[in-house]
């Protein structure tokens, strides 16, 4: 990110005084020499034509002297692109002649002076052999987003628009997988699974919230360089849904936002691509949260409040929900949050989670359930079957669950049945665990997915696995496969594990493609990604909260919302140089 990309775009003033000895096109007859011409120039920019001069007749010198002013803005806006001058010739009963062009590099006419100039006629396509030169005025006035600070709002007026995060690595830093998520809060403060979007669903069930992911082609670049897009047509979304808020998390194990060099977000108007306001936080310390924004209903409108805070743990936005739900203490008064009450939100590369730091109770549930689902395409049938593998921790197969066994030896594991077609609403197959009965010598539980008929997994989409509580649905975390093309020409997926560290279950998300129609055929496969990937020790687990760790939470955050104060703009000119084209004013 640069200073220049803090800009909106560019009010041009051209004024095209004259010309002096340009190129003769005209007067020579079939075989003569040519003595005059008809001159004109038409003024565009990235192939849109801005304006065009009267024609001279009969001249090489033709005096002009015509304005026009014409602004560049949003997606039409490249600040390294030129404005380009056109001299032809008029023809009445033909193709009108080039003679010649005259480039403006805007990226030099943007330091706030005036230009006032001749300029070198150049050859153009169709005209190699050019003379002459052009009188130009030009003056260039920079247009600067609003800037706002932590704790301040701004109200948004358009109806659909994009919110652009963009972030920059410190200099010789390995790449770190950042994620981008817009989490939606309901009136009564609870987050809405289906109406949020992130790495793993890239469209909310409405379709009013749209994630682009990391392919950003054609209308998906906004061309400020934001790593991450989302987009909000707030006209469509869900009556219900009062809040969305802006994360950002670190997914790479071992990296924190002190390794990024700046972060920012930009509420950008989708339509024109011209940018409304941005906020650049602080960075520094070894945080792994950045809690960016809350993009919230006020009456009939809407209202965007800066934050800028972090967590210095969570990796995902799952694990910052407590959090979410009490910055919402202000438009939900009395709202009531458990510390506790969050869930993993996993993907391939994430790392390792701690089963019990994301229960509600201090000790694990009785039973935990291996919730899978798949879809598949074009109608397609595909036998497929879920298993589970057990290991020791030499890496020793122990024991195997799958349709032919469907209780482990121990009793502890037990498959819910093998639902052939795929076609069941929720999980398509769920093993049930009670872990505190495992044998002790099991150190791996491995959970795949087999074709049985031996068909490719070509057809599969949309793969995901889920562990949850038996007694309450509690999601324990979630994984959605978001690149289901790995599967092509494969005939299983190894797709996560449970595995001990001392007296702790933890799960680690693997979702590699294999072959084999049964488990027994992947039992190498496994083995081989826990040698390849040895198991690193975990931070301390998390402390059980309370009772009333969830009061003095929203006391907290709904206290860190109500320092937010808003700001309106004032459209003011100002040259490159100045700081600002808007003024942030206080509202009492």
């Amino acid at each position: 990110m640069t200073d220049a990309q803090g800009i909106l775009g560019v009010k041009v003033d051209l004024t095209l005084v004259k010309g002096s000895g340009l190129v003769a096109k005209d007067g020579g007859g079939l075989f003569g020499k040519a003595k005059s011409s008809d001159p004109f120039i038409r003024v565009t920019y990235r192939g849109l034509e801005l304006g065009c001069t009267p024609v001279i007749s009969k001249t090489l010198d033709p005096e002009w002297n015509h304005s026009m002013s014409f602004s560049l803005e949003g997606r039409r806006f490249r600040a390294d692109e030129d404005i380009l001058l056109s001299i032809y010739d008029k023809d009445k009963f033909s193709k009108d002649d080039p003679m010649g062009e005259v480039r403006l590099h805007l990226s030099d006419l943007m330091h706030g002076r005036p230009i006032d100039k001749m300029f070198p006629v150049n050859a153009s396509p169709g005209c190699t052999k050019v003379s002459g030169q052009v009188h130009v005025k030009v003056a260039v006035t920079v247009r600067r987003a609003l800037s706002l600070n932590a704790h301040e709002a701004v109200a948004v007026e358009d109806t659909r628009l994009a919110v652009g995060l963009g972030w920059d690595m410190l200099p010789g830093n390995q790449a770190i997988d950042l994620d981008a998520s817009c989490v939606a809060i309901s009136r009564s403060g609870n987050v809405m699974m289906d109406e949020t979007v992130y790495f793993g669903q890239l469209k909310s069930k409405s379709g009013a919230i749209r994630h682009t992911g990391d392919e950003k082609e054609g209308d998906e670049d906004l061309g400020q360089g934001d790593d991450e897009i989302i987009v909000i047509d707030v006209d469509r979304v869900p009556h219900d849904l009062l809040a969305v808020f802006f994360v950002a998390t670190v997914a790479t194990e071992g990296r924190t936002f002190a390794d990024v060099k700046g972060a920012r977000i930009r509420l950008v108007e989708w339509g024109s691509g011209v940018e409304r306001v941005r906020f650049m936080p602080a960075m520094g310390g070894a945080h792994t949260a950045l809690f960016m924004a809350r993009l919230a209903r006020d009456g009939k409108a809407w209202k965007l409040t800066t934050i800028g805070e972090f967590d210095h743990t969570a990796r995902d936005w799952g694990s910052v929900m407590p959090e979410l739900r009490a910055y919402m203490g202000d438009l939900v008064p009395g709202i009531k949050v458990n510390p506790s009450d969050r869930v993993a939100i996993m993907h391939k590369g994430s790392g390792t989670i701690r089963l019990r730091d994301y229960c509600a109770a201090p000790q694990l549930p009785q039973t935990v359930v291996l919730g899978l689902h798949w879809d598949v395409t074009d109608g397609v049938n595909i036998d497929l079957d879920a298993s589970v593998i057990m290991l020791d921790a030499n890496l020793k197969q122990l024991d195997l669950v799958f349709f032919q066994k469907l209780v482990s030896s121990d009793g502890a594991v037990r498959h819910g049945g093998d639902e052939r077609e795929g076609d069941e609403k929720g999980d398509d197959e769920k093993i049930f665990l009670e872990l505190a009965k495992v044998h002790p010598a099991v150190a791996y539980i491995g959970l795949v997915i087999n074709s049985y008929s031996g068909q490719e997994l070509d057809d599969v989409k949309d793969a995901g696995v889920h562990l949850f509580d038996a007694a309450t649905a509690r999601d324990i975390f979630r994984y959605e496969m978001t690149n289901t093309k790995e599967l092509d020409k494969h005939t299983a997926l190894v797709m996560a594990m449970l595995y001990r560290e001392g007296p702790e279950w933890c799960a680690r998300i693997i979702s590699e493609p294999a072959q084999g129609r049964t488990a027994h055929d992947n039992v190498d496969e496994l083995q081989r990604y826990i040698k390849r990937n040895p198991i690193t020790p975990l931070p301390p687990p998390r402390e059980f909260e309370g009772p009333g760790a969830g009061a003095e939470m929203v006391r907290k955050l709904t206290a860190s919302m109500a320092q937010a104060h808003i700001v309106q703009m004032t459209p003011v000119a100002v040259p490159m140089g100045s700081p600002v084209i808007a003024e942030a004013v206080p509202i009492s």
